[in-house]
């Protein structure tokens, strides 16, 4: 990893982070939108050099979460630039930098893939994605319930003074959940076509998780269509299903971690 290009995006995401806090009540300000870009930019180089090692690819939980992250903050910006989605910049920024200096501060086991077939690699590259948009959903619907309340209860200043309207706001959400649940489509498929042996490889954890969540997903989707499903069942439907995938995740690298530990001690 490069220790240098990690420190320069901290750096820059704390300072975007503050241009953007300063333009609240306005859209993407430039001077935020450059120095984001710059952070990301810094955050790719880091990211692909501490996955893409000499020994193979290194896909460790925070190798990954830095990814995630980094993916996550490029899709916002993108969105960002003809939908009102900048205000999720604030804290996602700061998500970003937690995950390099992670990078930097925690050890962590190497867990290499070595010599990869094209279709297991499309199966993980589209996990990530998939993972990176629904976490967006996910935040997005956290941000949503926060408005919904806070008007609910009259209070008409801070958070929803600075958000669109409360249907600009779930309409974004429904668009995020779409594409992530056509992402999340796909690398289910990939992973069944081109993965063997998942008891082998200890990935049942993960399956099981990710096609729960999938179910979650096109429970709501159908729900919303056929029964207009809107506000907070849709906020706690979208919640629960990007826990599952999360779950899922972290559970599979946990279990993989352990049975690591016991068969080298």
């Amino acid at each position: 990893m490069n220790l240098y290009s990690s420190i320069a995006a901290i750096l820059l995401y704390v300072v975007a982070t503050g241009m953007q806090y300063r333009a609240l009540d306005r859209s993407l300000s430039k001077s935020s939108l450059i120095t984001g870009l710059a952070a990301m930019l810094f955050h790719a180089v880091a990211a692909i050099t501490a996955i893409h090692t000499a020994k193979g690819m290194d896909l460790g939980v925070i190798q990954v979460l830095s990814l995630i992250t980094w993916l996550v903050c490029l899709i916002t910006v993108s969105t960002s630039l003809h939908r009102p989605l900048h205000n999720l910049l604030i804290p996602l920024y700061p998500l970003a930098a937690i995950s390099l200096a992670a990078e930097l501060l925690i050890p962590e086991r190497q867990q290499l893939l070595q010599h990869q077939p094209l279709g297991v690699l499309c199966h993980i590259l589209l996990s990530i994605l998939a993972y990176s948009v629904l976490t967006i959903a996910a935040t997005q619907a956290i941000v949503l319930a926060l408005q919904d309340r806070m008007l609910r209860e009259h209070h008409l200043k801070g958070l929803p003074s600075i958000l669109p309207p409360l249907q600009t706001m779930e309409a974004m959400l429904f668009e995020l959940i779409w594409a992530g649940f056509g992402l999340l489509t796909l690398a289910i498929l990939t992973g069944g076509i081109y993965v063997d042996d998942m008891l082998a490889q200890h990935l049942i954890h993960k399956t099981v998780f990710s096609v729960l969540s999938w179910v979650l997903l096109a429970i709501l989707l159908c729900g919303r269509v056929a029964l207009g499903w809107r506000g907070k069942v849709a906020i706690r439907w979208t919640l629960w299903a990007f826990a599952c995938l999360l779950l899922g995740y972290l559970g599979t690298k946990i279990a993989l971690t352990i049975i690591m530990h016991t068969t080298t001690a």
